[in-house]
């Protein structure tokens, strides 16, 4: 696995806006987060295009992202925001230009496919953390901003992280390569060339405004695919919003007993690696440690040289 340079004070890092159109507002908050990290903004040219529910065409948000990696003096890859579009790009991707130009690469949501791509396709670690203007624009996270600085530095303390507000479903200790991300879209990853790969990882899922119906079928979609065979652990985001329907009830709690009655592998809920106001950047394809007594999850390293 290819680790990326680590980024430094003053690297140039480019803005690309892969899937849903993007809030100017909120764009220039979190363009203005950056600055403050000291890193210098490029906003991609197709940024805060439109085409329906998309931040542009195809056409352009694909070449918005192979011109950033084909960019020498581009350093790094921020995400503005998910919503939905990035399986209509990975086709147009070309995996040699990528392999040659590794950089730090952010996003999470519906960017969870560029994730899989990125790292199971160009064997590179890419980053599941926040985004410029759906996360940073929107929210102060100030335990994120200081973590996601620690960690695309290359500083050790951004490489263990702790939830004392995570509960334990399963307890144990877990070792093993960090995937995963937005489970709506690890289901849409079934069945393509990019379809996750679970086997002897820890898996990242989070989710968010999904009624509890719809977290149950795509978890028992998943278990039916074979993706929790021979996986180390999960960890679970927080599932921003994700109540039971009026008529339905239950909980989420109902939905793991169901699920993983048969699994011993450690699990971790309610980690703040998903939709919530803070969201702790992750290392993906990185080997890493889930301790449930701590409530912690350690990385060999933190991702970047």
């Amino acid at each position: 696995m290819k680790r990326p340079k680590r980024l430094k004070q003053g690297d140039r890092v480019g803005v690309v806006a892969p899937a849903g159109p993007v809030d100017p507002e909120n764009l220039e908050k979190g363009l203005r987060t950056l600055k403050r990290m000291k890193f210098l903004p490029v906003v991609a040219k197709h940024v805060l295009a439109r085409d329906r529910c998309l931040a542009g065409t195809d056409e352009q948000r694909t070449q918005d992202l192979n011109d950033l990696f084909g960019d020498k003096n581009i350093k790094g890859i921020f995400c503005a925001r998910g919503g939905y579009g990035s399986n209509r790009v990975l086709s147009g991707l070309d995996p040699s230009v990528i392999r040659r130009n590794p950089k730090v690469f952010v996003g999470s949501s519906d960017i969870t496919l560029l994730l899989l791509f990125l790292v199971q396709e160009c064997s590179l670690v890419a980053f599941h953390g926040p985004m410029v203007a759906g996360n940073f624009g929107r929210y102060p996270m100030p335990k994120s901003k200081r973590q996601f600085c620690e960690i695309l530095l290359g500083k050790k303390a951004g490489k263990r992280l702790t939830a004392k507000g995570a509960r334990v479903f399963n307890p144990g200790i877990a070792e093993g390569k960090m995937t995963g991300g937005c489970l709506t879209l690890l289901c849409r990853s079934l069945g393509t060339p990019w379809e996750i790969k679970t086997r002897n990882r820890i898996l990242l899922i989070e989710d968010v405004n999904e009624p509890l119906y719809k977290i149950d079928g795509m978890l028992w979609h998943l278990k039916q695919a074979g993706k929790f065979k021979g996986i180390r652990g999960v960890v679970f985001g927080e599932m921003v919003n994700c109540q039971p329907s009026k008529k339905a009830g239950g909980s989420f709690k109902e939905i793991l007993r169901d699920v993983f009655a048969d699994s011993s592998f450690p699990i971790l809920t309610n980690f703040p690696a998903g939709h919530g106001r803070e969201m702790l950047t992750l290392p993906m394809g990185v080997e890493a440690r889930l301790d449930t007594k701590s409530k912690s999850l350690e990385f060999e390293n933190c991702g970047v040289l």
